[in-house]
């Protein structure tokens, strides 16, 4: 009954997607992705994947609590369409070894931050990920204390799991590193993850020579005896005693190899109804509905400033509604796991209900894919619509992504698919391959519009990980254009546990270079008109001159200066160089005389510099509070900042959580002219049930803008209502 209601589910998950493919609405620009869980030790490594890349990470309370914030940028992706959304949740896969939670964004603040809730307190550590889109926390697995090493069980007087060796008080970081993963195999083959085993027993012996390399060559052979692999098992057995030819491992490996001649290659109907067999698959249904009612209204009040002649106000006011909508979102996911698969169904869906006539409802489809992986041929496929993984796909597309592994080091992966941004116009097509050698991808892409050549790339992205250094590097080049569309390089490094270091070098085209930059500022969203006033060299010299360049440099600190205090600080410089005017326009109405419009010049922004120093406090006032005090302080060519930043997280109860914020701004223009804000905010949430929350936020905005002759004063408030129902 297991494997076919195994069979059956996919199905049913699988109407979204297919109904999907035809909803018209435009994609949205969800920042969460995937959570995924790994079990390493005494651990759980939770890998939290964004849509997007991000740097200058931190986070708090530093070791452990029932709520951890995480303080981020997102990196600039070169198009104005992916903007990521506010108050988007996603629930973690179940798991019996660490507390359930949920990760939040909360992007209403200067940083961006994604707020996790622990259904009970944990113990963690965290660091970026390798590829720049990834935040890995590595979860204590909650025993009341350490369990005794379980009793090696025999089996025909073979032990049925290997014996990791204690390191030695002087252990260097090689067989540290080979110690972890012997581990992580004993423990996978004591689960019945045989392939799981395979793997990391794999891994262990791409390591230099150490330790426990021998023990991992004789394991590795059984891991495949006992997935059935019994041509492979006897050739790990033979390499074995080749290399090995002595002692009481070779005994045992020489009664294993012999014993193989009198087991058939098909698994017995008594092996696949063991308990044994069963264990190994799994089907894992969990998601989330919520529903939040959001309602603003604003009020503008503007006045000339009295003349010298004592002359009369003159004063104007504007008020309206201006939102009111009920938002609706749905995250489903179906995982369907056994010894040789991992296969998945995903949903994401946002229903965005307009109550004000001037404005129209829409529905979005952020994700909507099925995945196949296979651990024992070590391919994988991704059809549907899901967010971009690199390889030089710029954004969320609807597609196919294949992969499969050559060798534990080499992979080969092809990719081809439409964009699914939401600006208007028409959606490039682009196919594209790529191949992962170890640290270092190459990929190369071509992408059509219309019919016509839009982007023609190369590229390459490294990257480094270890426990307390990652780095990632990525280089993108148009041929078509001869140009360097993007070189970033972001770096992490944590020498000790209270202090980490990043930072960020950026070049990038903004918008990303493409032939559909033609269309900036045009009075048509077809290619197709353009080509019928100008040819595609033309048409490819206009996206050139409406296609921008940005510099970014970031540098910032963290360190953790008591129990409950920490500091952190920031240091950026930013620019944007000049776009000359570009099409044609009338000399006496300045109205475009064609289609291609009439963008007049922008101006280079000069040097920004932004310094951004953070204090950081937890468990002041109660066991799991949380309170930011931030301040910035920007400069350039054009304007000169200042603000002011604080923000607050208590649980009052068990089931009550407040958050309160308040924020101030003041600017000053090299015109003259004068901006201030401030803003306070506060949102409530109170847990009915473990599966079910309400929330309220409440929030007022008074800005001020004023000039040489004019002062305008805009007040805004807004609330939302809601609720969200995991499962």
């Amino acid at each position: 009954m297991i494997i076919k209601t195994v069979s059956k589910l996919p199905w049913i998950l699988f109407l979204p997607l297919l109904f999907s493919c035809f909803i018209s609405g435009k994609v949205y620009a969800q920042p969460l992705e995937d959570i995924s869980l790994k079990t390493e030790q005494d651990k759980v490594v939770a890998t939290i994947r964004l849509s997007s890349q991000v740097n200058n990470i931190r986070y708090f309370p530093a070791k452990k609590g029932t709520t951890l914030t995480i303080l981020l940028d997102k990196l600039p992706d070169g198009s104005s369409s992916e903007i990521w959304t506010d108050n988007e949740v996603l629930k973690s896969p179940p798991s019996d070894l660490i507390p359930s939670f949920t990760v939040k964004t909360n992007l209403k603040s200067i940083q961006p931050r994604l707020i996790i809730d622990f259904n009970r307190e944990a113990e963690y550590t965290l660091q970026a990920g390798r590829d720049g889109r990834t935040i890995l926390i590595s979860i204590k697995i909650d025993r009341a204390e350490p369990p005794p090493p379980p009793p090696i069980s025999l089996k025909d007087g073979l032990p049925l799991l290997p014996v990791v060796k204690q390191l030695a008080a002087a252990s260097t970081d090689l067989n540290k590193q080979a110690a972890s993963l012997m581990l992580q195999g004993r423990n996978a083959l004591e689960k019945s993850d045989n392939f799981g085993a395979i793997d990391t027993f794999n891994r262990l012996l791409l390591l230099p020579p150490n330790d426990y390399t021998q023990d991992a060559q004789e394991w590795v052979g059984v891991a495949r005896e006992r997935a059935q692999q019994q041509d492979k098992a006897r050739l790990e057995y033979e390499l074995y005693l080749k290399l090995y030819p002595t002692g009481e491992g070779a005994a045992r490996v020489k009664i294993r190899l012999a014993r193989l001649g009198s087991i058939t290659a098909k698994p017995s109907v008594a092996g696949e109804r063991s308990g044994l067999r069963k264990k190994g698959k799994q089907t894992l249904i969990y998601g989330s509905l919520s529903m939040h009612y959001y309602n603003g209204a604003s009020k503008v009040d503007t006045a000339d400033k009295v003349s010298q002649f004592g002359s009369a106000l003159t004063q104007s006011t504007f008020s309206a509604v201006d939102q009111s909508a009920l938002l609706t979102s749905v995250d489903a996911t179906g995982r369907f796991i056994s010894d040789e698969y991992d296969n998945r169904v995903v949903f994401r869906d946002t229903h965005y209900n307009n109550y004000l006539r001037s404005q129209s409802s829409r529905n979005r489809v952020s994700a909507a894919y099925f995945e196949v992986k296979n651990r024992v041929s070590d391919y994988s496929a991704r059809i549907g619509r899901q967010s971009s993984s690199g390889a030089g796909v710029l954004g969320r597309f609807d597609g196919a992504a294949v992969g499969y592994g050559l060798t534990p080091s080499l992979r080969v992966n092809a990719v081809a698919g439409q964009l699914s941004d939401y600006t208007d116009g028409p959606r490039p097509a682009f196919i594209g391959a790529s191949v992962d050698m170890g640290p270092v991808s190459i990929y190369a892409i071509n992408q059509t519009i219309d019919g016509i050549k839009d982007r023609n790339a190369v590229g390459t992205e490294i990257r480094y990980f270890d426990q307390n250094k990652s780095a990632f590097t990525l280089l993108d080049y148009d041929t078509l254009y001869s140009t360097t569309n993007v070189a970033m390089f972001q770096a992490n490094y944590n020498p000790i546990a209270e202090r980490s270091y990043n930072l960020l070098l950026d070049y990038r085209r903004a918008p990303f270079v493409s032939t559909r930059n033609s269309l900036n500022g045009a009075l048509t969203t077809s290619v197709v008109e353009l080509l019928q006033i100008m040819s595609e060299e033309e048409l490819r010299a206009l996206a050139a001159l409406r296609t921008g360049t940005s510099r970014l440099a970031q540098i910032g600190m963290t360190q953790q200066v008591s129990e409950k205090w920490q500091v952190g600080g920031d240091v950026k410089v930013s620019n944007y160089d000049a776009l000359p005017a570009s099409g044609t326009a009338d000399p006496t109405t300045g109205a475009p005389t064609t289609i291609a419009g009439a963008v007049p010049e922008t101006v280079a922004t000069g040097n920004e510099w932004a310094v951004s120093p953070q204090l950081i406090g937890s468990n002041l006032f109660s066991s799991s509070d949380i309170t930011v005090f931030s301040l910035s302080y920007l400069s350039s060519p054009l304007y000169k900042g200042q603000s002011f930043y604080i923000y607050n997280r208590s649980k009052l109860t068990e089931k009550l959580s407040l958050d309160s914020s308040l924020q101030y701004y003041r600017q000053l223009y090299e015109t003259g002219t004068l901006m201030t804000r401030i803003m306070p905010t506060l949102r409530m949430a109170y847990q009915i049930r473990q599966t079910l929350s309400l929330d309220m936020d409440v929030g007022y905005e008074f800005s001020r803008t004023e000039t040489e002759t004019q002062i305008s004063d805009s007040r805004r408030q807004f609330y939302s209502l809601g609720f969200r129902w995991d499962f």
